[in-house]
């Protein structure tokens, strides 16, 4: 955690340590947008099912429910790759 911040905070020039803050601030943007998103597909497709059930409670929902399940198996894989992605951005040390 040391290392992950001191790259960030640079007091050799004031100009560093501005970008230093806007990066950390970007990173910590990435994280909270991709679990936003991530709730958010999850609740629209939950609130979906419930829809479908409450109006046709038989047979008019299982096409919806398998839609849902395909969805869920793409969120994650999405899920999955941003958060790669992410991470291995946060390893790499940019030169400011």
């Amino acid at each position: 955690v040391k290392k992950y911040l001191k790259r960030f905070f640079n007091f050799t020039n004031p100009l560093k340590l501005v970008v230093g803050v806007f990066e950390l601030l970007s990173d910590f943007t990435k994280i909270l947008s991709l679990s936003l998103r991530l709730f958010g597909n999850i609740l629209a497709g939950e609130i979906l099912l419930l829809v479908m059930a409450f109006l046709a409670p038989y047979f008019i929902p299982l096409p919806f429910m398998i839609l849902e399940l395909l969805i869920g198996f793409i969120q994650a894989f999405i899920f999955s790759a941003l958060s790669l992605i992410f991470i291995k951005s946060a390893e790499t040390r940019y030169e400011l």
